[in-house]
């Protein structure tokens, strides 16, 4: 099995995206992401008991760096097999070593650069493992306010965006640039919690601050009633706005790609514009709490906007349209959302 059969068993709109990538930034940016989505796999997964998973995580990074017998061993070994795990995720923990494989081959920069979102992401993943409750308690437990559920972003989503925005600038300095880049990345990260909003709290698992639920009379474990998804709904449409806000970085950081370089300017404005679509699809759901509705964009949206591809990633102006008429019919939606929760600053 390949990098790309692994990306496309894993990702189905991240790998169109990686496919159009500049060569020298793909593998690099797939290496990574996989690597990051290892990690995720271990520390979301019940199969595996939670000091255990914790002990795992906590050693991640060093194992991708050293990649210490020792350490592949314990990984590898406690890797379930055959267990009720996702298919994908199954295939990505059983090859893992590909992934090592291309991360040993790359440019030294391109390795550091990993080395550093996955201490990112594995630093929140632990702090998950440590504060949320195990699987088999049936509580919940929501991050205490939105200065934490900003920081989890920031790390799980933010950094990402900066390890994009730093493979493409490759080895230059522009710290704007990068900053954009990890706005992005939050918004597409607080998309993913709101729309696995139902998955999560199945688990134990809040990201929404206890603030926020406690505002509208709410508590963690009120998410598995569906039935309070009305008293929740102006706590989502508070992070949908949040989203919305940081995407609005999107245009800024596209311009600064060269528009030679349409590759990468479609593979930046891919996510975008598809986390704008969902951030919709969140905005008009009827019921976030029911598990059966969870929110995804149609394949017609999908292949409509690459078809669409050479208008806005040959144009600024017309990126920056899009952007904004997307994030406009949302604002419209979440301005009917009742009063009294303030935007959180990123």
């Amino acid at each position: 099995m390949t990098l790309d059969e692994l990306l496309k068993a894993t990702a189905r709109t991240l790998y169109l995206s990686a496919k159009i990538m500049p060569s020298k930034t793909r593998k690099a940016f797939c290496c990574g992401y996989l690597l990051c989505r290892a990690a995720d796999s271990i520390a979301d997964t019940g199969l595996i008991e939670a000091g255990l998973r914790l002990r795992l995580i906590k050693d991640y990074p060093r194992i991708i760096q050293t990649q210490d017998a020792k350490l592949l061993s314990a990984f590898f070994a406690a890797v379930p097999r055959g267990a009720k795990m996702h298919a994908a995720e199954q295939t990505l923990l059983n090859n893992i070593d590909i992934c090592l494989k291309a991360y040993n081959a790359l440019p030294p920069a391109h390795r550091d650069m990993i080395l550093d979102v996955a201490g990112a992401v594995c630093s929140a993943m632990e702090r998950d493992l440590s504060y949320f409750p195990a699987e088999n308690y049936r509580l919940i437990k929501a991050l205490p306010d939105a200065a934490q559920t900003i920081a989890y972003c920031d790390e799980m989503g933010g950094e990402p965006g900066a390890f994009w925005a730093r493979l493409l600038l490759d080895g230059k300095k522009n710290d704007d640039f990068i900053n954009n880049g990890r706005a992005v990345g939050r918004a597409l990260q607080i998309t993913n919690i709101l729309r696995d909003l139902p998955a999560d709290a199945a688990i134990g698992r809040c990201y929404l601050p206890l603030t926020d639920l406690t505002a509208q009379n709410l508590l963690p474990q009120d998410l598995l009633n569906k039935k309070n998804y009305k008293k929740l709904r102006p706590v989502i449409f508070k992070w949908i706005n949040f989203g919305v806000e940081n995407i609005s970085a999107a245009p800024d950081f596209m311009a600064k790609i060269p528009r030679m370089q349409l590759g990468a300017r479609a593979a930046v404005a891919w996510p975008v514009l598809w986390s704008l679509d969902t951030l919709l699809l969140l905005a008009k759901a009827k019921n976030l709490l029911d598990k059966k509705r969870r929110v995804r964009i149609s394949k017609t949206t999908i292949w409509l906007t690459i078809f669409l591809s050479p208008l806005f990633c040959c144009s600024n102006f017309i990126f920056r349209l899009l952007v904004n008429y997307k994030a406009g019919k949302v604002k419209k939606i979440i301005k009917t959302a009742p009063r009294g929760l303030s935007i959180p600053q990123s």
